[in-house]
């Protein structure tokens, strides 16, 4: 009988860690050995006791290059030590750098899932290129390349990354038991907007994001302040950590978007009971891969508001689900919001006329079942034939 096998994954954030029972159930059924590598934080706890294992990983969000390089001979290190069949990496920096120290790792097998590039077709000259040479370098050594956006997938593709059949889309998808809106009534419904001191005839924008500006912040944060000028009907939520990076929201905006109403809620873990409680989900973002905000939102049976970027109108279908408005447009959102809020049978139409199609296409079981097809069918060809050697 083989050797369990051991696989890692390398994330930039303790939040990326896929601790539900759809992610990790298939490969703890396998016997796999599953090891998080990322910074610390309060998510490792849920992870450990989902079944993950977890090493610290050295290496920060911003730039940071002695501190990126002793974090690499750590990783390098342990990555040796450890002796992993699978290393898996996520995000930019785990990406770019993670795949090149595995590859030097001698690990077998390494893997990689898009979560976003931070370039794109569209992207000016000569940075394009730069960036898409960088991702040439770092997938040397990688066997697949996991997309979740249709866009990124044809970026890799038309720059000659990597070649078509190692590029594999799988999309992106939520826990559907937990966001089903036949979990919350009305009851819990108005019980959670109390809580948030929001009152029952006011409309409640939830913007999950990360409190920096590419995540279009400071727009909802202005787009909010206009709206509720004209239609005091709007409220808006901010749910997400704050950060210290060169992008940050500062203090003074936050301090503007609070006297005009917003709500900060900071990181959550209740994010299925505060969507069950928002009328309508907005992400206001200047790039993303597929955005699980809006998927959350969609199987949840919510209006969307959403930047027309990739990723975000894979997800955002104009007239049918949601609304889709310019990247950093504050007046277009603000707009969005003031109608929105002003019409309920369109909230209602734009929540409810995919509802059924989402649910099936965002199920995470389905994403899982896509990956781990590819996996089983490379640790089949490239990793079994060496543990009988």
């Amino acid at each position: 009988m083989p050797p369990p096998v051991r696989y890692a994954h390398i994330f930039s954030s303790a939040l990326g860690i896929p601790a539900s029972q759809p992610y990790v159930a298939p490969f703890l059924e396998r016997g796999w050995e599953l090891t998080a590598i990322c910074p610390e934080g309060p998510e490792i706890e849920a992870a450990i006791q989902a079944g993950w294992r977890w090493l610290p990983l050295d290496w920060s969000r911003r730039m940071d290059p002695l501190g990126d390089a002793r974090g690499s001979l750590r990783l390098y290190r342990d990555l040796r030590a450890e002796g992993f069949d699978i290393v898996h990496t996520h995000n930019v920096k785990p990406g770019l750098a993670g795949r090149v120290v595995a590859g030097l790792a001698r690990t077998p097998l390494i893997l990689h899932t898009l979560h976003g590039l931070i370039w794109s077709l569209e992207t000016r000259e000569p940075i394009q290129s730069v960036h898409a040479a960088m991702e040439c370098l770092s997938s040397l050594r990688c066997d697949a390349v996991f997309a979740q956006s249709e866009e990124d997938r044809a970026a890799y593709l038309q720059r000659h990354v990597m070649p078509a059949e190692r590029v594999v889309l799988i999309g992106n998808g939520v826990d559907v038991a937990r966001f089903d809106p036949a979990r919350f009534d009305e009851a819990s419904r108005e019980a959670t907007r109390a809580r948030l001191g929001v009152a029952p005839q006011e409309v409640l924008f939830l913007a999950p994001g990360r409190l920096v500006q590419e995540k279009g912040i400071a727009e909802v944060i202005e787009a909010a302040a206009q709206a509720r000028g004209l239609e005091p009907r709007v409220r808006v939520a901010i749910c997400g950590r704050e950060e210290v990076k060169s992008d940050a929201i500062d203090r003074a905006t936050i301090a503007r978007g609070e006297g005009e109403g917003v709500l900060f809620l900071g990181l959550r873990s209740d994010m299925d009971a505060l969507c069950a409680a928002s009328d309508a989900i907005v992400l206001a973002s200047w790039r993303e891969g597929l955005p699980r905000a809006l998927i959350e939102g969609a199987v949840m049976g919510k209006a969307l508001v959403a930047t027309d970027i990739r990723g975000c109108r894979e997800v955002v279908r104009p007239g049918e689900n949601g609304i889709l408005v310019p990247v950093r447009d504050a007046n277009a959102l603000s707009e969005a919001f003031v109608r929105l809020a002003r019409n309920d049978a369109e909230r209602a139409r734009l929540g409810g006329s995919r509802l059924a199609e989402a649910r099936e296409r965002y199920d995470l079981r389905r994403v899982v079942a896509r990956l781990v097809e590819v996996v089983d069918d490379l640790v089949a060809r490239k990793l079994r034939p060496r543990a009988f050697r």
